[in-house]
């Protein structure tokens, strides 16, 4: 396995933008965790608040092939980190579920050949006023690790998971992400862009797209976009 290199900011604008501002001369598998945060978001640059106590952390991922798959690799990574056995799902693309209310979200940014991935997980606090309800492990009277403890078991399991990947390919990790994945079987909503399209949520595609069943009996691959509980 990559040993990790590792950076701890005391207040950073984002972890992503630091990553990403020092993509040629950080090493692979360099990893930033960040006390505060003031300028955190999340996808479709919606804003990820400061969250005093809570996960804020990024990895540089320098690698060949589909590393857009390596958005599955770090759910489970993080999954692993966090505990909580079932109580705790994978939502397609990039969020983690606590009893199917929002944990923790994953973006992934690139910077010429380089990759980076954030993670935000809610540990201590949780935002309000979100466009969907959040959660976190203390609101759901879970014990409340300090995040570096989090971050020390995310960066072992990452490693593990990207290994596995690398040796492999995606159909493991697709496997592993299918038994810990909320709500497949149920009816979901999939916006994309101007058009919502709703059917059954019936896995993923081997290139990890969303296989979605529409009503008309077609099987639709959604790429790209936001899916919501119906």
């Amino acid at each position: 396995m990559i040993a990790p290199d590792f950076t701890h900011l005391a207040e950073v604008g984002s972890t992503n933008d630091w990553l990403l501002a020092r993509a040629a001369e950080l090493p692979d598998n360099h990893w930033v965790l960040a006390d505060r945060q003031t300028a955190g978001r999340g996808r479709r640059g919606r804003a990820w608040g400061d969250g005093a106590g809570n996960l804020m952390a990024s990895v540089l991922v320098k690698a060949e092939g589909p590393v857009q798959q390596l958005s599955f690799v770090g759910a489970l990574a993080l999954h692993a980190a966090l505990g909580q056995g079932a109580r705790i799902r994978l939502k397609w693309p990039n969020d983690l579920l606590l009893d199917g209310v929002k944990l923790s979200g994953i973006l992934l940014e690139r910077s010429g050949d380089a990759l980076v991935i954030g993670f935000g997980a809610n540990l201590a606090t949780f935002p309000e006023g979100t466009d969907r309800p959040a959660t976190s492990l203390a609101a759901a009277g879970l014990p409340v690790p300090a995040p570096a403890a989090v971050l020390a078991a995310l960066m072992t399991a990452f490693a593990q998971v990207r290994a596995l990947w690398a040796a492999q390919g995606f159909e493991p990790i697709r496997s592993r992400w299918l038994a810990h994945a909320a709500g497949v079987g149920d009816r979901i909503a999939a916006r994309l862009g101007d058009t919502t399209l709703e059917g059954r949520f019936e896995g993923l595609a081997p290139d990890g797209a969303l296989a979605l069943r529409l009503d008309d009996g077609s099987l639709r691959p959604v790429h790209a976009g936001e899916v919501f509980a119906l």
